[in-house]
């Protein structure tokens, strides 16, 4: 195989594989599926990438890379952090292309079919799920000010992991029962980490005077 050839090859059995994983599922998806999706025999997946397993390691992560480099970053987003947030959840709902994001989709139900045989996809889920947390946190502290002391440093930690939770709550409802609401549910979730950090600061403030 020329240096090229064997690019697009790899690239049209990785698409695919990625696609038949996002609806059906990594055990569902079959190498003849595979196969008949790239339109190229189940030779060259495994000339390409080995097993079906190994294939799963290059799907995630490459679905990783991709969605997160669609995110904008914190400082891209203009106006004050409430609005920031809104713009950034707004963006995080929808992918570039109008739809949901394959990638969550993808990266969702492999997670939790491949629970326990599959560390790297855990860990692979754990880093988006960091990133996103990072934007929460940044979030708080351009509201409230850089955390001062140990108690609210980690009051913000744990403000970022459960509005985090409900993001991934958010998209699953989604998945199962799909609505024009979501985006709706994501700006609530806006308003909820405002308000839980506004009472937290207020509680503070009159624990203090």
């Amino acid at each position: 195989m020329g240096e090229e050839p064997a690019q697009e090859s790899r690239q049209r059995i990785l698409d695919a594989a990625t696609r038949l994983m996002a609806e059906h599922g990594y055990a569902a998806t079959s190498i003849s599926m595979i196969t008949r999706m790239s339109g190229l025999p189940a030779s060259s997946t495994y000339w390409h990438f080995g097993s079906k397993e190994q294939l799963l390691g290059v799907v995630i992560e490459s679905a990783a890379t991709t969605w997160l480099r669609g995110l904008k970053q914190w400082k891209e987003v203009h106006g004050s952090p409430r609005e920031k947030l809104s713009e950034m959840m707004r963006i995080g709902a929808t992918d570039w292309s109008g739809g949901r994001p394959t990638f969550l989709r993808l990266i969702f139900m492999i997670a939790l079919e491949t629970k326990d045989g599959n560390g790297e996809v855990m860990e692979t889920l754990r880093r988006v799920r960091k990133q996103v947390k990072r934007t929460f946190h940044r979030a708080f502290v351009d509201e409230y000010g850089e955390p001062d002391d140990a108690e609210t440093a980690a009051f913000a930690d744990r403000l970022a992991a459960f509005c985090v939770a409900i993001a991934d709550g958010v998209f699953i409802a989604g998945e199962i029962d799909a609505s024009d609401h979501q985006a709706e549910l994501y700006q609530m979730l806006v308003t909820a980490f405002f308000a839980i950090g506004d009472e937290y600061r207020a509680r503070r403030g009159r624990l203090a005077s």
